[in-house]
């Protein structure tokens, strides 16, 4: 069994949509933009803008599901980032 917590740094660009993949089944998952001066586009579908929001720079957006027979399952795409302007990076977090 993995380790029931996980940190992945993960490089974006301006360009493509880039999916938040669930390392192992978990419950809660949060996406912080280490990137300073620009914000990070996120979305729950890369090809719908109406799924679309912001996280500001250096601010951190968290999602939990809070009963236990419902997770993000592994392997599973929730979210996809573009960065709006630079590489990010953003800091993924999951938690079992």
């Amino acid at each position: 069994m993995p380790a029931p917590f996980q940190i992945s740094v993960i490089t974006i660009d301006p360009v493509s949509w880039t999916p938040i993949t669930v390392a192992f089944d978990c419950t809660s998952l949060s996406v912080k933009n280490a990137d300073t001066a620009n914000a990070v586009r996120i979305r729950s579908n890369a090809n719908d803008a109406t799924t679309q929001d912001l996280i500001a720079p250096g601010a951190e957006q968290s999602l939990a599901i809070p009963f236990h027979r419902y997770r993000f399952p592994a392997g599973s795409q929730p979210l996809w980032v573009q960065a709006t302007a630079g590489t990010g990076p953003v800091i993924v977090k999951f938690l079992a």
